[in-house]
């Protein structure tokens, strides 16, 4: 008896964090998505806390939009290789303050600005930066990640 009753108990909780992670993505992320990417039949939704985030292949390529609470679109990057990007940012990005970091990653990113951006990520001890440059190699920003 004792057995079954905590066979049920154990059951029970499986079932309600199974249905903890149900995803209510606004209405107009999900409109916008479709909107954007009316080729996409298939995302990956996701609420991370400050944030919605949709992961989805397109023709081969690996790609995540980004929208608020309020489901507006925020951005969406495109997950690319170094050899990928122009060669003026990879020349800048060899010459910057960053040249000794642990390179991580590299991403094109389209933003609600209207910017069209490349973001390198770059680690240095615990220091970790998302380092953007505009097409001409320019630095735009340098943010602090978590």
């Amino acid at each position: 008896m004792k057995r079954l009753l905590f066979f049920l108990l154990v059951s029970l909780g499986i079932a309600q964090i199974t249905t903890a992670q149900v995803i209510n993505v606004p209405e107009k992320s999900k409109e916008h998505f479709a909107k954007k990417y009316p080729k996409v039949t298939t995302a990956d939704w996701k609420n991370n806390v400050t944030n919605y985030t949709a992961s989805f292949v397109s023709k081969k390529d690996s790609y995540k939009a980004v929208y608020r609470m309020d489901g507006t679109w925020d951005y969406t990057e495109k997950t690319i290789s170094r050899e990928s990007l122009p060669k003026a940012v990879n020349e800048s990005y060899n010459k910057s303050r960053f040249e000794n970091w642990d390179y991580l990653s590299t991403a094109y990113v389209e933003n609600n600005n209207g910017e069209k951006l490349y973001r390198i990520e770059a680690k240095k001890g615990l220091d970790k930066r998302f380092i953007f440059y505009d097409k001409s190699g320019k630095e735009v920003k340098a943010n602090q990640t978590l």
